[in-house]
């Protein structure tokens, strides 16, 4: 079951859990309560995480297009384990 708490380290936990499975974007990550992603993204690569950004486009639900929206993708390397976010 998905954790609804919204501190960081449950923003954190989440955020990762879901890279692991593939890339997402912030508008993603905001569906999983993630809505400063960026900031929960910087915190998870200062405790060593090797997370990139792309810049992309998307369209939303409701058919608008979104411009230069952040495409994160959790690379093998440095500290990738689940507890490092926990840390």
């Amino acid at each position: 079951m998905l954790n609804k708490s919204t501190v960081g380290n449950a923003q954190r936990q989440r955020i990762l859990d879901a890279l692991a499975l593939r890339p997402h974007t912030s508008y993603e990550l905001r569906k999983l309560g993630c809505y400063q992603a960026n900031t929960r993204v910087l915190e998870l690569r200062r405790m060593g995480h090797n997370i990139s950004t792309a810049r992309v486009s998307i369209w939303d639900d409701e058919g608008f297009r979104h411009d230069g929206i952040a495409l994160y993708t959790l690379h093998s390397g440095a500290d990738n384990s689940s507890g490092g976010a926990n840390a």
